[in-house]
């Protein structure tokens, strides 16, 4: 495995359970994972990078994004492969050096250019048979904190990061 700087992320089936609230004005509504939240400080906390990379756009998930000082945010992308090609030279970091995780088709393009990938447990299966790692928990529900949990003990620095919360 090369050595992963950053973890790209897709929103709807990854960090959230791929249910979209509707109000009756018209605004949308998602749930997060807590879990997730903090699984994705413990990353940038190891000196990793988080990309959010998704196809829809809104709102809610630049809140959330800022709320967990997620600073590289794509929505609006209709060719997931291009946007990571993009990200990757904006950020410096090759394609090779990335981990992503998608649950659906339209991720995988974007998985084909990554050095290691992940898909939820409820991942459409023509993904889940491209992954390198199937969670055991579905997008949403603890999929991105096992898979950053996963993504810290191959890169060896598990233990440093929660040396913290050992007592």
């Amino acid at each position: 495995m090369n050595r992963i700087s950053c973890l790209v992320l897709d929103v709807d089936g990854v960090l959230t359970d791929s249910s979209i609230y509707l109000t009756d004005d018209g605004k949308e509504i998602k749930a997060f994972n807590s879990k997730d939240g903090h699984g994705l400080k413990l990353l940038m906390r190891a000196g990793l990078e988080v990309a959010i990379l998704t196809g829809r756009t809104s709102g809610v998930v630049e809140h959330r994004a800022k709320e967990l000082g997620i600073t590289h945010v794509i929505q609006g992308a209709k060719d997931k492969r291009s946007a990571l090609m993009e990200l990757s030279g904006k950020l410096g970091i090759e394609t090779a050096q990335m981990a992503y995780m998608g649950d659906d088709v339209v991720d995988l393009p974007a998985m084909a250019l990554c050095g290691m990938t992940f898909a939820p447990a409820d991942a459409m299966a023509m993904v889940k048979d491209r992954a390198e790692v199937v969670t055991i928990l579905p997008g949403g529900r603890g999929a991105v904190r096992e898979a950053v949990e996963i993504l810290l003990k191959r890169l060896g620095l598990y233990e440093k990061v929660m040396e913290r919360y050992v007592v």
